[in-house]
């Protein structure tokens, strides 16, 4: 009879408990700010990622930007924590760029092709190549896109850019860059075209941030409120009475497309921020 661990021992993990998952992401973002023309940058890779029975959000892994909002109102997170648990776990994701795709934006516009990278190695869990364009001007934000193959003249899907919410007020004030607000009793943000949509407050410096789901019935113009108690755990800048944070709205669309032999998941996204100061 094989001798079994002592009583109250913790027992490692099964490796047969892992199993390798394959996936492939494309995801598109424009940023848009009212005094610079919008700009587009492009990510693509291919992940296997050797994974317990819960696999990882690998795109949120490894792009923090995309970490998912919750499901309803507010949450704090901080954008290591997924990558600091897989590595607990002893799990990993190795990335392989997503090689010969393009976007293309309509008439006028370059078709935008990304080139391969080095991901850089984050803690021993995630790390190996990627395919990635930098941040690139457009004369206008497009209602649609293109997205072409390796082997194809013809665009593999069309996509719909979706539309831009908009940030019109912070605790009843308009939105200007720099501006300082007065939060002992909480955030109230006021967004217009807001249904569906995220609100992240991201700290410069800091991976901690609270971010925020837009109810999808929510009016024309909604109020989306985050309590003192959230924000008390941003941190501040050494020196500073505040914190300096991004407010940050986006929305998002996802489809699959044969972009891959098994699939790839394409994510369109577009954000806009104001930089401001949350005075206690």
């Amino acid at each position: 009879m094989l001798a079994s661990g002592c009583e109250g021992e913790p027992r490692p993990p099964e490796a047969a408990a892992r199993v390798t998952v394959p996936s492939a992401e494309l995801s598109i973002r424009f940023d848009v700010a009212d005094a610079r023309p919008p700009s587009v940058s492009v990510l693509g890779f291919r992940a296997a990622a050797v994974a317990g029975p819960n696999a990882p959000d690998v795109l949120g892994v490894v792009d923090p930007l995309w970490a998912s909002a919750p499901d309803q109102g507010c949450a704090l997170h901080d954008v290591d924590q997924e990558a600091s648990a897989l590595g607990a776990r002893g799990e990993t994701i190795d990335l392989e760029e997503l090689s010969g795709v393009g976007v293309g934006f309509g008439p006028g516009e370059p078709l935008v092709r990304p080139f391969p990278r080095l991901f850089p190695d984050v803690a021993g869990v995630v790390g190996g190549v990627v395919a990635e364009s930098a941040p690139q001007a457009l004369a206008a934000l497009p209602d649609h896109l293109s997205v072409y193959g390796a082997e194809s003249e013809l665009p593999v899907a069309e996509l719909p850019v979706p539309s831009l919410p908009r940030l019109l007020a912070a605790n009843g004030k308009a939105p200007v860059a720099g501006m300082q607000i007065e939060t002992g009793e909480g955030l109230t943000l006021t967004v217009a075209n807001g249904a569906g949509a995220l609100i992240e407050l991201r700290p410069f410096g800091a991976t901690v941030a609270v971010s925020c789901a837009v109810p999808t019935n929510a009016s024309t113009e909604a109020l989306i409120t985050i309590p003192r108690a959230l924000l008390v755990h941003l941190p501040r800048a050494r020196g500073r009475r505040g914190v300096s944070v991004s407010i940050e709205v986006a929305r998002r669309v996802r489809a699959r497309e044969p972009l891959a032999p098994s699939g790839a998941r394409i994510s369109v996204e577009v954000r806009s921020a104001i930089a401001a100061e949350l005075r206690p």
